[in-house]
């Protein structure tokens, strides 16, 4: 499979996003949802971050996977996960 990535911004970012694309002429549904995570500097070394971060990926539902870490702002990450069913 290949990935094709399409940048767009979501006004509600804690929210579910439903994208429909066609392929090769076949409707498709995708699902995508942006968290952000706590990412302040007090919490540790950039090493300890990353492993809190790692770690609630990990641990983030099942049915879900990762899909992009963005930067970090105003002391927040944002992560985008996509919906597994979806291919």
């Amino acid at each position: 499979m290949h990935n094709v990535r399409v940048q767009f911004t979501v006004p509600n970012v804690e929210s579910v996003v439903n994208l429909d694309v066609h392929v090769n002429g076949e409707k498709r549904n995708m699902k995508f949802r942006v968290e952000t995570f706590e990412w302040h500097s007090e919490n540790g070394s950039s090493e300890d971050l990353i492993t809190i971060l790692r770690e609630r990926i990990m641990n983030y539902d099942s049915e879900w996977e990762l899909y992009h870490i963005g930067s970090p702002f105003d002391d927040r990450i944002p992560v985008t996960f996509r919906y597994k069913t979806n291919e």
